[in-house]
C-alpha cells in the first residue's frame, strides 16, 4: 500500500509539473497533462494516501 501510494503521488505530481511546463512553453498536450495529473491526484492519490495514513495510525 505504501509503495503504491508513493508511486501514484510521484506519477501524478510529475504529470502535473510536466503539464505546467508544456503550458508555459505553449506546447500541445498541456491541457491533457494538467487535467490527468490533477484529476489523478484528486481521485487516486489523495484517497490512497489517506487510507494508508489512517491504517498506519491505528
Amino acid at each position: 500500500m505504501k509503495g503504491l501510494a508513493y508511486f501514484t503521488g510521484a506519477l501524478f505530481s510529475s504529470l502535473t509539473i510536466l503539464g505546467l511546463l508544456f503550458k508555459i512553453m505553449h506546447w500541445p498536450g498541456a491541457n491533457v497533462a494538467l487535467v490527468l495529473g490533477m484529476m489523478g491526484s484528486a481521485i487516486i492519490f489523495i484517497p490512497l494516501f489517506t487510507i494508508y495514513k489512517f491504517r498506519k495510525s491505528s
